[in-house]
């Protein structure tokens, strides 16, 4: 369904939280906006098209470590190497589907999430190209007309623009006959193959898309932050951006906004467990599944209606 007067909100709220002039408030957005573009594919592939993913943190990694080193390396201009960057992601989240759609259910998860750890492992390993455990500094920031655009200010704006782009373009695809295809996968393969739609072909194409959305926000990421480490692109990151999903109800791209600023918030709360955030993330995500398996704010919805319904009946008892 089409919601028009979500994108002048959107855009009235980042102009408030930027007018604010709080350094605080602006980094925990632009945050935010990293995990939206990763957020948005994994979407795509669980909500809509109903394959589970719990490796698409490699993805991001990938963007973000290759936009890198293309600029350390081979001296490429960022503006150059995102796109490429995101190209390349696209392009190994293609191949990944070749191999991991020939399974389905609890294999297919355990597959993804095989791929998510190997590419971790390689990115602490290889040491010669990735720096290991130490990663990589002095990343190359984004720059107009020389000016550094690495400012929490000015990368508040472009990354939210990409997100903003990023949810219009996947609303668009939802809502065409690709869209359509993609939930009658979600539905029953049987009968999507029925009616013509080849469904392995289908689900890798969904899974490239996820992937180029994980790989940009990667490289936007790394050119934001100027270094990047293993650390947070590990399995950890996939649970996040799965909780973030699920809170969304999987399959609502605007309601994905709203699961990535209560996990940012969340994330912001749970820092002083240190690694045990893992931990309580896996709690929520079951809690989620189980009790809102739409989504929490279509739970906390029919909970307030459960509420005022026995609230009104009671008030008729009395009466």
């Amino acid at each position: 369904m089409k919601r028009p007067f979500v994108i002048p909100a959107a855009i009235a709220v980042l102009a408030l939280v930027l007018a604010s002039g709080n350094a605080y408030l602006i980094n925990l957005f632009v945050i935010a906006a990293m995990t939206t573009l990763p957020a948005i594919g994994l979407s795509l592939l669980m909500g809509y098209t109903g394959q589970i993913s719990l490796g698409h943190a490699a993805f991001v990694g990938l963007g973000a470590y290759t936009s890198a080193l293309l600029c350390k390396l081979l001296g490429l201009s960022p503006w150059l190497a995102i796109p490429l960057a995101t190209t390349l992601s696209a392009l190994a989240a293609w191949c990944i589907g070749w191999l991991v759609f020939r399974l389905r259910g609890h294999h297919l998860a355990m597959a993804t999430l095989a791929f998510g750890i190997i590419i971790h492992v390689a990115m602490v390993e290889w040491r010669s190209v990735t720096g290991g455990q130490d990663g990589l500094a002095d990343v190359p920031p984004l720059q107009l007309l020389g000016i550094d655009l690495r400012a929490d200010a000015a990368m508040l704006c472009i990354a939210w623009a990409a997100c903003l782009v990023g949810i219009l373009l996947a609303g668009n695809l939802v809502r065409s006959p690709f869209g359509f295809a993609m939930r009658t996968v979600a539905e029953n393969e049987a009968v999507a193959g029925s009616v013509g739609i080849a469904s392995a072909s289908l689900k890798r194409k969904v899974m490239a898309l996820g992937g180029a959305y994980a790989g940009f926000g990667g490289a936007l990421y790394a050119h934001w932050l100027g270094y990047i480490s293993p650390g947070p692109f590990d399995v950890g990151y996939s649970v996040r951006l799965l909780l973030v999903v699920a809170l969304g109800g999987f399959s609502g791209l605007w309601s994905v906004v709203f699961g990535v600023f209560f996990v940012v918030l969340i994330s912001e709360a749970l820092k002083p467990f240190g690694r045990f955030d893992v931990v309580i993330y896996g709690v929520l995500l079951v809690f989620v599944m189980v009790r809102c398996p739409q989504g929490l704010l279509a739970g906390l919805q029919q909970l307030s209606g459960r509420l005022f319904a026995g609230a009104r009946r009671r008030v008729g008892s009395d009466a």
